[in-house]
């Protein structure tokens, strides 16, 4: 059988974590969580801006293969389109696929694209006609600070912050 002593130690040896370390240590745990969810969401906007600029990618590249399979077409301006045209301000005469085309740029937000005109191409014979889409990521301006007041316009593509453009060689 085990003999415990009769006389326990005084307080002064007992040793352990006060209230106030353990209430410190709870404040450095928070401030670091709270550190870590402001990560979080900037990876949120970030990653939101990137899904915008593959989808603008893979819209003019689209734009830029039915361009392609409409040779005549293109090359009587019929894709022509005034300076941010909408799905709402499709130009009167627009070709099917155009139409269709700007009802998938509504995808982005607040997107617009501005499509020619053509001009002389670098080969005899060829044309360049630039295709320009424009968004807006309100996400990735408020990541940078931007309000209202100091935000660019939209489109001027910088700030907005989403431009992409292709120049397409026929």
């Amino acid at each position: 059988m085990i003999k415990l002593p009769s006389n326990p130690a005084p307080r002064a040896r007992l040793r352990g974590m006060t209230l106030i370390e353990i209430l410190v240590a709870i404040v450095v745990l928070s401030i670091g969580l709270l550190g870590l969810a402001g990560l979080q969401l900037k990876g949120i906007q970030v990653n939101q801006g990137s899904t915008y600029r593959s989808l603008a990618a893979i819209l003019v590249e689209d734009m830029a293969d039915r361009m392609r399979a409409d040779r005549a077409g293109t090359l009587a301006g019929t894709y022509n389109t005034p300076v941010n045209t909408t799905a709402a301000t499709a130009p009167a005469g627009a070709p099917p696929a155009l139409v269709e085309w700007l009802a998938r740029l509504t995808a982005l937000p607040g997107g617009n694209v501005t499509i020619g005109p053509a001009v002389a191409g670098s080969a005899p014979g060829s044309v360049t006609i630039p295709i320009t889409v424009n968004w807006i990521d309100v996400r990735a301006q408020a990541g940078a600070g931007m309000t209202a007041a100091n935000s660019p316009s939209a489109t001027t593509g910088y700030g907005s912050p989403g431009s992409y453009q292709v120049t397409m060689e026929l």
